[in-house]
């Protein structure tokens, strides 16, 4: 066991284990695979409720390397997190009724937990919360005005989502430790979502289950190892 110093921010002593690097490397090479299988198996048209189980295995993959380079101070609402966001994919690839609606609940609450997870080490007074903070909330006021109109009588669980993930990216903004990634994090969320709406309320488009894919893996990737590399928790 290594022991990294004080975090200047906190004080707080953070511990991390030589051997976890290893098989967190293997884990992380199985996401990108068990990820990719999933694209090439949806552009390539497969369905059915089997492909909810293959979309999650990044999901459960990651949590496996937060329960090995996590602290506990932090550990359990990134699983919580994890376990809303698996939970989302499954609704949105099942063919159920309702599936959407389901599947925005379940994300909601992933983001309210990401939330809760980030603003324990949050510090909104500082010049670069304010350099970050104020581009988010000009995107997410012009998301909200091509949105809200478009999605008719979901435009409530829109909205409600949108201040979900805003409240998330801000936390992430906010963060003291050394944040950069994790605030990549939830800018590739923001992306995500946002293909998601734009292709279901505005317009449909191109490769768009690819280009949600990615950002989305990308994104629950960048907030783990964010958190892990910001070091303070």
């Amino acid at each position: 066991m290594s022991r990294a110093p004080l975090t200047p921010q906190t004080g707080r002593l953070v511990t991390t284990s030589t051997a976890a690097a290893p098989r967190s490397k293997t884990v992380l090479i199985l996401f990108m695979l068990s990820g990719a299988c999933y694209i090439l198996l949806d552009a390539r048209g497969f369905a059915g409720n089997w492909m909810a189980a293959v979309k999650i295995i990044p999901i459960v993959l990651l949590m496996g390397i937060t329960v090995k380079r996590l602290p506990s101070s932090c550990r359990n609402l990134m699983l919580v997190a994890l376990t809303f966001s698996a939970l989302g994919d499954v609704f949105l690839a099942l063919d159920i009724p309702n599936q959407f609606s389901f599947g925005l609940g379940a994300f909601l609450l992933a983001q309210l937990t990401y939330a809760a997870t980030f603003v324990h080490a949050a510090n909104f007074l500082c010049l670069r919360f304010a350099l970050r903070a104020v581009p988010l909330l000009l995107v997410a006021s012009l998301l909200a005005l091509q949105l809200l109109p478009a999605a008719g009588t979901q435009a409530g669980y829109v909205a409600a989502y949108l201040v979900a993930i805003l409240v998330m990216a801000l936390t992430a903004a906010a963060h003291r430790g050394n944040s950069t990634l994790l605030f990549i994090g939830a800018i590739a969320f923001i992306v995500s979502d946002t293909l998601i709406a734009l292709n279901r309320f505005v317009i449909p488009l191109p490769l768009a289950t690819i280009s949600i894919m990615l950002s989305y893996y990308s994104a629950q990737l960048a907030l783990l190892y964010g958190i892990i590399r910001a070091r303070v928790y």
